[in-house]
C-alpha cells in the first residue's frame, strides 16, 4: 500500500464512521505540523463542543489524526509525533508503511518515553482490517 492508497482509505473509513475526513491541508492552521489526515467530530452536540475548545480555528473539533510515514527514517519519525501533538486530536495513530515499518520498535519506544497522549501505532495491516470491517469490501 502507497502512502496514498492509505490516507484514501483512512479518509474513507472517517466519512463511513460519520466523521469530517480530510487529507493533509484541512485549514491550514498548524503551518509547522499538518497530519496526513484529521477525523474531526461532527456529531451531536458538536456546536457546544467547539465552543469549549474557540480558537482552534477550524469548524469541527480534531477527533482523530493520522499520519502516514512511508520512507522516513528517526528524525523524520520524531517530527510526524510533533505533529501529531501539535494536532492535539483526542487520539493520534502512526501508520507506518513501506521503510518506516522497520523503525516500529524505535517509535514504541519513542512513544512510550516522549508521548502524553493518546498513541497509537499502526501497521497496514490495521488500516486494511478497519476498511475491511467498516466498509464491508
Amino acid at each position: 500500500m502507497t502512502h496514498s492508497e492509505c490516507v484514501q482509505k483512512l479518509i474513507e473509513i472517517g466519512e463511513a464512521l460519520e466523521f469530517h475526513a480530510t487529507g493533509r491541508g484541512y485549514g491550514k492552521m498548524y503551518k509547522m505540523g499538518n497530519p496526513d489526515c484529521v477525523w474531526y467530530y461532527k456529531g451531536k452536540g458538536a456546536k457546544e463542543l467547539y465552543k469549549i475548545a474557540k480558537g482552534d480555528k477550524y469548524k469541527y473539533l480534531p477527533f482523530i489524526a493520522f499520519e502516514v510515514p512511508y520512507s522516513e527514517k528517526e528524525k523524520a519519525l520524531r517530527g510526524s509525533l510533533v505533529t501529531l501533538q501539535l494536532t492535539n486530536a483526542s487520539a493520534s495513530i502512526i501508520v507506518l508503511l513501506g521503510e518506516s515499518f522497520k523503525f516500529k520498535s524505535y517509535m514504541k519506544k519513542l512513544v512510550g518515553r516522549y508521548s502524553s497522549t493518546r498513541f497509537r501505532i499502526w501497521t497496514e495491516k490495521d488500516v486494511e482490517a478497519l476498511y475491511s470491517k467498516v466498509l464491508k469490501k
